[in-house]
């Protein structure tokens, strides 16, 4: 169960950036744009942030947002979920410290309510029983 949780995690975390930086303006991340409605460069503010920016950076940002979860997926260890939780949070600082800036990396926020919702899959997150074999490794 947790397993599919955290694949719907990294599914989100992959589409929703593409989604808000492919349906956005370059009003939304340009700070000049927002408070004197024009831009220092060849671009309007009305341009779309994908023609001005870029799709792969966009495409980077989903990428790095939703690899924690795919190894908290494909490990399903409480330990390591902890950590693609931990990982989330220092993301979402990342996109914190980088909103002012004219790029995608603002969306690495996204990884706040993402960090939230994988502190509750990794807190309901059952860990596995010992089999035979490996008790037999730890006390021989």
């Amino acid at each position: 169960m947790t397993r599919a949780l955290w694949w719907a995690l990294a599914v989100v975390a992959f589409a929703l950036p593409v989604w808000v930086g492919a349906s956005s303006f370059l009003a939304d991340f340009s700070l000049s744009c927002s408070k004197i409605g024009e831009s220092r460069s060849s671009y309007r503010c009305d341009d779309r942030a994908v023609d001005v920016l870029g799709v792969w950076p966009l495409v980077g940002v989903g990428l790095l947002l939703a690899t924690p979860p795919v190894v908290a997926a494909l490990a399903v260890r409480k330990w390591v979920s902890w950590c693609a939780v931990a990982a989330l949070v220092g993301l979402s600082l990342a996109g914190y410290e980088n909103w002012a800036s004219t790029t995608y990396w603002s969306l690495l926020f996204i990884a706040v309510p993402l960090a939230i919702l994988g502190s509750i899959i990794a807190a309901f997150q059952r860990t596995a029983p010992r089999t035979e074999t490996s008790r037999r490794r730890g006390f021989a």
